[in-house]
């Protein structure tokens, strides 16, 4: 038999299966699903990126609003909230200090123990790569091909 015969001998018998069904309970999922998403407004409040919130959160993020909303309005007119907020400024400068301090000693760290080796551990790293990607294409070519060239 022909290759070319084979094939057709193959693609007649393909044609005559008949087509892949579904399984039985497929389509009812289907269906509720449908039924659900059109009784459902377009727009779901309590759905963000397709992650389910939790009332906690949305709670969260109301109070924060609000608060905003009377930080605005307070300090604006020069309000009680306006010195509350200076105090709460003043605790965030004395934690960015705090930030900055460790900034500085892993700076120092950095300085002391890892400057002096990175140069040597990035060849190191490179070197590796290099032999890895030659023993790669080593392998390829013998195990895939059959022969190195």
């Amino acid at each position: 038999m022909k290759p070319t015969d084979l094939e057709s001998l193959i693609h007649r018998k393909l044609a005559e299966l008949p087509a892949p069904r579904a399984p039985g309970r497929l389509l009812s999922r289907i269906m509720v699903e449908v039924r659900q998403t059109r009784r459902s407004p377009r727009l779901r409040w309590s759905r963000i990126g397709g992650v389910r919130q939790r009332p906690a959160v949305r709670l969260t993020a109301w109070m924060a609003l609000i608060l905003l909303g009377v930080l605005a309005v307070d300090w604006s007119s020069g309000g009680v909230v306006g010195s509350a907020w200076g105090v709460f400024l003043a605790t965030v400068d004395e934690a960015a200090g705090g930030a900055r301090a460790i900034l500085h000693g892993g700076q120092v760290l950095w300085r002391v123990l890892l400057e002096p080796i990175a140069v040597y551990l990035i060849l190191w790293v490179g070197c590796m790569w290099v032999f890895l990607a030659l023993l790669w294409e080593a392998l390829r070519s013998v195990l895939w091909e059959g022969s190195v060239r």
